[in-house]
């Protein structure tokens, strides 16, 4: 005798839009839901785009969502509210539950369930399951109100990027994230307009949500998401960047170089023939640096105490340490667009240079071990299009994406690689606005977009040259 589903739960067995596909990007740093027109590629029009501005009033930008959860003793805090209380209560050795993402990727699939430290979770009351789904169905609350306001219908159906794990984590990692959406739509149900509080959710309330998941119903994975012919729910980043970028003109072979807050990921596929919508990896080409954006963040702050005359690990360099890492990310976006800031320490004002900061030698260091990672996934792109190159030479494209993309460093690799070829700039030419908002996070935005595109290149066995 099938279950009772309680009359509270709507949102997981509802009927999904037919017309539109979501996808989430889950991203290390911010997270991404975009909405796309179940068009096919060729019919596009910019009106089928839509970024979910899910990071507004919590977020430097609309379009962009902290990937961050903070516990304290009374609530669990989500986004840009828990980044800022992380910052305040840092003192305490207190820790956030920061990059939930990459837990996917880097922990042994049973320390899913397991309690969190007590520096992370105070109450020891949560798992990373419990956090990653209350922070999902955060997400999904957002993603609902900002489809709401755009007039666009919602629940679509959905899809998740995801990085290229290996098949065994592939295989986990692709269950567990399904499982995780499921709950959140029904956390979303049970919470509410609590997950709307910026105040966060109280302990109460977020377990008794939790203990209600046991009742929600089986659900169809293809009545939720948006399937691949393989039986998929989610989509590999680098597809995801295809998609966005590949245009009906047959070969071509792209590196993207995505640089975003915790790591820089680079790697070169090459597409199908004309008419063939396919895309393969480059054997060989993928290379991860575990340094990007908020390695430069922190290496910012250490220069600017040590101009002032602090040691960072120096009690005297706690206080200023504390307040310019609460501004960090800001200040090293001023430095790059201004080439110049001026930064108050215990009430003496700084100056930094973009050339001084650049000249430093763990930012040289750092741009170093960019550029070879870079130059790996360059050098066989390189092969495969000289392999190609019969008639004419095969050019190759260049896609920088990420929150990373207009580092000076990034830049660099793309102007002065110093290999002998012809190169060509790649864009996500899907993603033309004339919003602000929207084309200062294009980028950053080019995986959920392209990733809720309906015709996704099919990704084929890696290509071996």
């Amino acid at each position: 005798m099938p279950r009772l589903v309680p009359d509270w739960i709507k949102r997981l067995v509802s009927a999904r839009q037919q017309g539109w596909i979501g996808c989430i990007d889950f991203g290390t740093a911010f997270s991404k839901v975009a909405m796309v027109a179940s068009e096919s590629r060729e019919d596009l029009q910019p009106s089928h785009i839509r970024p979910l501005p899910i990071g507004r009033n919590i977020s430097l930008n609309p379009f962009l969502l902290p990937s961050i959860i903070f516990v304290t003793d009374d609530v669990i805090i989500f986004g840009g509210e828990a980044e800022r209380a992380a910052l305040r209560m840092q003192q305490s050795g207190r820790e956030a539950f920061a990059s939930p993402k990459q837990y996917l990727s880097t922990h042994d699939p049973e320390d899913l369930d397991d309690r969190l430290p007590t520096a992370i979770d105070p109450t020891s009351s949560y798992s990373a399951r419990d956090l990653l789904s209350l922070y999902l169905a955060f997400l999904l609350r957002r993603a609902e109100e900002a489809a709401r306001e755009q007039r666009l219908p919602w629940p679509p159906k959905l899809r998740i990027a995801r990085p290229a794990w290996k098949h065994e984590r592939a295989e986990w990692g692709e269950a567990t994230l399904r499982k995780l959406i499921k709950d959140a739509f029904v956390l979303v149900d049970f919470l509410g307009e609590k997950l709307s509080n910026q105040t966060g959710i109280g302990h109460p309330d977020a377990r008794a949500a939790l203990q209600e998941l046991w009742q929600a119903p089986e659900v169809a994975d293809s009545d939720v998401f948006a399937l691949s012919a393989s039986g998929q729910a989610t989509v590999l980043e680098a597809t995801a960047v295809a998609a966005g970028s590949i245009r009906p003109t047959g070969r071509r072979i792209v590196v993207v170089a995505d640089i975003g807050g915790g790591t820089s990921d680079f790697a070169a596929f090459m597409t199908g023939l004309a008419g063939r919508n396919v895309v393969a990896e480059l054997r060989g080409s993928a290379e991860v640096l575990r340094e990007a954006g908020d390695h430069l963040d922190m290496l910012l702050r250490g220069h600017i105490l040590r101009s002032a005359g602090l040691l960072p690990d120096d009690a005297a360099a706690r206080g200023p340490s504390n307040r310019i890492r609460s501004r960090q990310r800001t200040l090293k976006e001023e430095l790059f667009s201004q080439h110049r800031i001026s930064v108050e320490v215990n009430d003496e004002f700084i100056e930094i240079s973009l050339s001084e900061f650049l000249e430093q030698e763990r930012v040289v260091e750092f741009s170093k071990r960019l550029r070879e990672k870079f130059l790996v996934a360059l050098d066989v792109a390189i092969q495969c299009a000289s392999t190609f190159s019969t008639h004419r030479r095969v050019p190759i494209e260049i896609m920088p994406t990420g929150g990373g993309h207009a580092l000076p460093m990034v830049q660099d690799l793309i102007s002065g690689c110093g290999r002998d070829w012809t190169f060509a700039p790649a864009s996500p030419d899907l993603m033309q606005s004339t919003d602000a908002d929207f084309a200062a996070a294009v980028r950053q935005l080019t995986v959920s977009i392209g990733g809720a595109v309906k015709d996704l290149p099919a990704q084929t066995a890696p290509v071996t040259i």
